[in-house]
């Protein structure tokens, strides 16, 4: 009520579930992490349920986020030292419903590795993010700010916002 005689009425819309994403790099310490960070804050603003994950093509399991991946995203409000990498395995491929690579040759690499779920493996028309590993924190922040834009344009693919076609 906004106090004149009018009723006020907000609606919540909820849009239909994304299942679960998983976004793929190389080495899961830098900018897949990041991207899987934005994409989780981007559907809960935008009312979309669903999981983000991600993973390596050559990492192991459990190294933590590049520390100028973390400090960047820091300067951004956003958390990732709690990060641990892990290699993109099977299980992982069958149980998303998108699988995304940062740059088309992770899209092919997973692929030639999981043919058989190439119906998982999307391929989206969004500009490769270059690796920033071993580059200085300026590096780090350019390559999330174009993370950001990425992230928000897959999420108009996946999400089917209708100003988006592809």
């Amino acid at each position: 009520h906004d106090g004149g005689g009018t009723t006020i009425v907000c609606l919540t819309l909820k849009r239909a579930p994304l299942g679960q994403i998983l976004v793929v790099c190389t080495g899961n310490t830098c900018r897949s992490p990041m991207a899987a960070a934005f994409l989780k804050i981007l559907m809960d603003g935008r009312g979309f349920s669903g999981r983000v994950f991600s993973a390596g093509l050559c990492t192991v399991n459990g190294l933590p986020a590049s520390p100028l991946a973390i400090l960047a995203m820091k300067e951004q409000g956003i958390d990732l030292s709690q990060h641990r990498s892990r290699q993109v395995d099977l299980s992982l491929v069958e149980g998303s419903n998108h699988v995304v690579g940062i740059t088309m040759r992770h899209v092919d690499e997973l692929l030639e590795q999981f043919p058989e779920q190439s119906s998982r493996i999307r391929r989206f028309p969004l500009p490769d993010i270059a690796d920033p590993y071993g580059s200085n924190l300026d590096s780090y922040r350019i390559i999330r700010d174009l993370l950001h834009a990425w992230s928000c344009t897959l999420l108009d693919y996946i999400g089917g916002d209708p100003w988006v076609t592809g």
